[in-house]
């Protein structure tokens, strides 16, 4: 049977999705025209412009539908041809049945497992099960690679190119990889940094840095001439007060002073002779001026490799380096520059003093670190350099190796998913595979039952039921006859011409109910008449007579009925109508609970609001007469006087006397003073017979409330002898609307109450 109905708009009256669920074997849905009760059939039937509209079958088991409403009619009554006969079980049957009575067991019991297995696979509302468990696993997973990717897309956009925009392309990419991925594992540290060059937009060669020569610095260091004391020649005779002095480097430089003034000595300023002035001369020899000279070659060297070597390290600072450690190079070469200023004042010192003895600060260890920097800048820019020139394919090497590490990350969440997920693959293709044996098994039983059906099925035992019922009924003035052969009907005269054009509307629309009637119990084929089925009556009563409405009443109650068996092939029924009084006769149940209903049954009402249709569930029967909704007004707290003295005398008038033939003055005369007048002015409007309201018709008077009508109305019902009645409508005693007309029934009956 249906379980649930979804309507999908816009679809009709329908602009908001609306949802029957819950559905019974017995539903009511009322609603007036136009208001969508026509959509829901349709639905149900899956008709062209509805089938986006969704059915859920309980087990997931279709079963057949069949319709009666205006187009059935259109269709089998006023069609060229006769009508289709209803097959049903004819005679020489006994053999058959038995058999057919032993595999409908049979055929309920695989129906019941294929039921089961649906539920296992789909879930009770088709949106749970196995099935649902599989699907629910992917969400899951695709949430935490999800979590991968923005956890390191900062990083590795190019490697997640066309997969960053969707979580779902994403998990798929992490299962691919995770079928074909063979790189190497690296750490996210050496693969971050590489990303920054491989992964770059502006990726160019880079330079190699200029390497640190020093060797004219380092054979300065060792120059014997820095050690060396240079001094003039002993064997003058000057020589020995030079030395006592120990100032030869002074004397050196007074000797371009008495070059200017040869007659004056440079150091005390005295008149001298030349004796004097060749001593000087003969004391700074040819050796002491070679020394002198290669002092200062070595000095200018010195200069120049220092100017070399600075200017190499300003370079390679200046061109920016992406490898360099700049701010280590920079301090370790103004750490070298100092030193060189150092040993280059060193060298200007033994110049000026040739006789001392000068040591120059080792450069070596400094150059070491500068030139270290240099070496490790220059390998990773070789490096990088190769990787340039083989950029694609060191795209696709570090590629692999993201998504090798996004896989190790994922490692535990990947290894449960694949568990999880084969686990429930195998129990699903076990379970498919069953529910593929148990529908062949079904389809051969059903097989199996057709052909006994086609053995002993007959037009003739409904000819004869649809006569009996017109007989029953009053019409005589047409029957039923077969036609071709028994395959058929047709609608006849007593005389045996065709009165199928001639018949009212009416007689139409009830000979068509009656053929409705029985091919819900059989069929139109030889085969099928045993087959499970949903029933849907969509407004039967159009165009019917009144007496002829509450015969289709009768039928369709005992359809209900039958429904209710257990062994019924009428698995479920749909009632919709607009007819208030069909409604009511048609839903009658003296089981049902006054607050409730049945177990086996839903009421629904289908209303046109401004937005569109909507439909609502009842918990109990929506319609009731019109008396008891006058009770529902005496019971209400929120009512004014005006408008409860024109209920309270609706009431009297229906239940005393229209019912009960008991006059105003003899209940009146039941009351003295105050409570006679409120007695006389609500029966007022039933001597006046109006239906509106009088400002004559209520007493006004200081302790007027509308508990005082309350009691004179209780109390008439009291002195009439029918506070019974008065109690069972306000609420004391709940009873259904068969037994309140029971009573009314038998208080018409009853003797007139005289007043003293």
């Amino acid at each position: 049977m249906i379980s649930e109905i979804q309507i999908t708009p816009p679809l009709a009256t329908y602009q908001n999705p609306a949802k029957l669920n819950d559905l019974r074997r017995i539903n009511y849905i009322f609603g007036a025209n136009g208001t969508g009760k026509t959509t829901i059939s349709r639905v149900i039937a899956q008709a062209p412009g509805h089938e986006h509209c969704h059915l859920l079958w309980q087990g997931g088991l279709p079963l057949e539908v069949m319709f009666y409403n205006r187009d059935f009619v259109d269709r089998n009554f006023n069609q060229d041809g006769p009508l289709q006969g209803v097959f049903t079980l004819g005679e020489n049957q006994v053999e058959a049945e038995r058999e057919i009575a032993r595999l409908q067991p049979e055929i309920e019991r695989v129906n019941g497992q294929i039921s089961s297995l649906n539920i296992q696979l789909d879930g009770e509302d088709g949106q749970s099960g196995k099935r649902k468990e599989l699907a629910d696993i992917e969400p899951a997973l695709r949430d935490k690679c999800w979590r991968q990717k923005q956890l390191h897309d900062d990083y590795f956009q190019t490697a997640f190119s066309g997969v960053r925009s969707s979580a779902e392309k994403f998990k798929d990419k992490v299962l691919a990889e995770q079928a074909t991925n063979t790189a190497e594992l690296r750490s996210l540290v050496e693969l971050k940094e590489k990303a920054q060059t491989v992964f770059s937009n502006n990726i160019v060669r880079a330079s190699l840095l200029g390497n640190l020569v020093a060797d004219d610095l380092l054979v300065a260091e060792g120059d014997a001439l820095l050690q060396k004391v240079i001094v003039g020649n002993q064997d003058v005779d000057i020589a020995a007060l030079i030395n006592r002095l120990g100032n030869s480097d002074w004397v050196k430089q007074g000797l371009k002073y008495r070059e200017q003034e040869s007659e004056i000595c440079p150091f005390c300023q005295q008149p001298t002779d030349e004796h004097f002035a060749d001593s000087l001369v003969s004391f700074f020899s040819e050796a002491y001026d070679n020394d002198i000279q290669a002092l200062r070659e070595l000095k200018e060297n010195y200069q120049k490799a220092s100017e070399q070597l600075v200017a190499t390290m300003q370079r390679n600072m200046e061109l920016n380096h992406p490898f360099l450690n700049a701010e280590l190079f920079s301090v370790e070469a103004q750490a070298l520059v100092e030193r060189l200023k150092g040993n280059q004042a060193r060298l200007t010192k033994k110049l000026d003093e040739p006789s001392r003895k000068v040591d120059l600060e080792p450069v070596q260890s400094l150059i070491n670190k500068l030139q270290a920097l240099v070496a490790e800048a220059n390998k990773a820019t070789i490096h990088h350099n190769q990787i340039v020139e083989n950029i694609t394919t060191e795209k696709n090497t570090l590629t692999a190796q993201v998504w090798r590490y996004v896989l190790n990350e994922l490692a535990d969440d990947l290894q449960k998913y694949q568990q999880l997920k084969d686990l429930l693959i195998r129990t699903i293709q076990g379970m498919e595979q069953s529910l593929g044996d148990k529908k062949r098994q079904l389809r051969d039983l059903q097989d199996q039952v057709k052909e006994l059906e086609k053995q002993t099925t007959s037009i003739q035992p409904t000819i004869v039921a649809i006569n009996d019922l017109l007989r029953k009924f009053g019409f005589h003035s047409f029957s039923i006859g077969d036609a071709d052969e028994g395959r058929h009907y047709r609608i006849v005269r007593a005389n045996g011409e065709d009165a199928s054009r001639s018949l009212s509307e009416g007689e139409k629309t009830f000979i068509t109910f009656l053929y409705f009637y029985y091919l819900i119990k059989g069929a139109q084929s030889p085969s099928g008449i045993t087959a499970n089925r949903v029933v849907v009556f969509d407004d039967p009563i159009s165009s019917l007579d009144s007496d002829i409405l509450y015969i289709v009443s009768s039928l369709i109650k005992g359809v209900m009925e039958e429904a209710r068996g257990p062994g019924s092939q009428i698995k479920q029924i749909f009632l919709l109508t607009h007819n208030v009084y069909f409604h009511k006769e048609i839903s009658f149940n003296r089981a049902r609970p006054s607050d409730g209903a049945l177990n086996e049954e839903s009421f629904w009402l289908v209303k046109k609001l401004q937005h569109g249709s909507v439909v609502e569930r009842c918990a109990t029967n929506p319609i009731r007469s019109a008396y008891e909704l006058l009770w529902e007004d005496v019971k209400s707290e929120n009512i004014s006087s005006v408008s409860l003295q024109n209920t309270l005398r609706r009431i009297l008038e229906n239940y005393f006397t229209m019912w009960g033939g008991m006059g105003k003055d003899e209940i009146c005369a039941l009351f003295e003073g105050r409570d006679k007048l409120i007695c006389q002015s609500l029966f007022s409007w039933v001597n006046d017979g109006s239906h509106s309201i009088h400002d004559d018709l209520y007493v006004n008077h200081g302790e007027q409330t509308n508990e005082a009508y309350l009691r004179v109305f209780e109390s008439i019902f009291d002195k009439a002898g029918q506070i019974g009645h008065y109690k069972m409508m306000v609420g004391y005693q709940e009873l259904q609307p068969a037994q309140i007309a029971g009573e009314i029934e038998q208080y018409a009956e009853a003797p007139v109450v005289q007043a003293n």
